[in-house]
């Protein structure tokens, strides 16, 4: 989204709970757009996870991928057993240079309401990268939340350092705007699954002792929590060699992802938190 777009900071005040944290799962292809041709080996798992989390009570927002409504429908039905939020991850997942948000949405809301019979009201882009105009599309497409925007820096994605690092509304929409969230205005770290795989002991030191936000938006994918064998497919000589380095150490390590999230969970409630799904968050800020 372009910095010099209108926007109103949230007041958080309507949160019955002043420490809440969403866990948002995007259900889509493995590793987005890295591989060359799509794989769903992935999807294989949602047993486990979901098991993990009705041992430990929490509840799910999942951002879904259109198109797995249609090819995928059976795997998509297991998550309903655990009454999570679903709500839409574009269709067909494109990298940035591919994207045509327009179709994107309007073949996934398509695909969303064959499936649930109604529409979703959150939307999730690929990759983080969103502008003023899909905003407008949303809304023209009776969306009412995004959470799309990393509020950080990707080299050679996006550089979001210019964006708020916390709820907003876009005024001239009405389309409210879940960032992901980042540690602070000046620590602009994500607090994300792939970024404790990355970084290591030190992140989760962090988690235990930093000024954290009040509303953590938590993203996560079937890719971080299980090493699938299509890692092993992702072309890593496209890419820079700290790239390299990064895929590596966040997907190809045998390293268990349900593990690290047990951990988060453990420290945060520790720390007072409770787990809600996004769009009550939704309901109660957009009051």
């Amino acid at each position: 989204m372009s910095s010099k777009k209108k926007y109103t900071i949230l007041d958080l005040n309507n949160l019955k709970n002043k420490r809440i944290v969403c866990l948002t799962l995007d259900v889509e292809q493995d590793y987005g757009d890295l591989l060359d041709e799509p794989s769903y080996e992935g999807l294989k798992y949602i047993p486990k996870l979901l098991k993990f989390l009705k041992e430990k009570n929490i509840p799910l927002t999942c951002f879904v991928q259109g198109f797995l409504f249609e090819v995928h429908p059976a795997k998509i039905e297991q998550l309903v057993s655990l009454d999570v939020e679903f709500e839409l991850h574009s269709y067909s997942h494109p990298g940035p240079k591919e994207m045509n948000t327009k179709l994107e949405i309007q073949r996934g809301k398509e695909a969303y309401r064959k499936f649930f019979g109604k529409n979703p009201l959150g939307y999730r882009s690929p990759l983080g990268v969103i502008n003023g105009e899909d905003y407008e599309i949303l809304a023209s497409n009776g969306f009412r939340f995004d959470s799309s925007i990393f509020p950080s820096l990707r080299p050679g994605v996006f550089n979001n350092l210019g964006e708020p690092n916390k709820p907003f509304l876009i005024n001239n929409t009405e389309i409210i705007e879940f960032p992901f969230t980042v540690f602070s205005s000046v620590v602009r770290v994500p607090i994300a699954l792939s970024y404790i795989k990355l970084i290591g002991k030190s992140y989760l030191y962090l988690l235990r002792t930093f000024n954290l936000p009040t509303l953590i938006i938590f993203d996560f994918h079937l890719h971080d929590l299980f090493k699938l064998d299509s890692s092993d497919r992702i072309p890593l000589r496209k890419f820079s060699f700290i790239y390299r380095l990064i895929f590596r150490r966040i997907y190809q390590y045998d390293r268990e992802g349900l593990i690290i999230l047990d951990k988060l969970i453990t420290i945060l409630r520790e720390r007072g938190y409770s787990f809600q799904k996004l769009r009550d968050v939704y309901e109660a800020v957009s009051k």
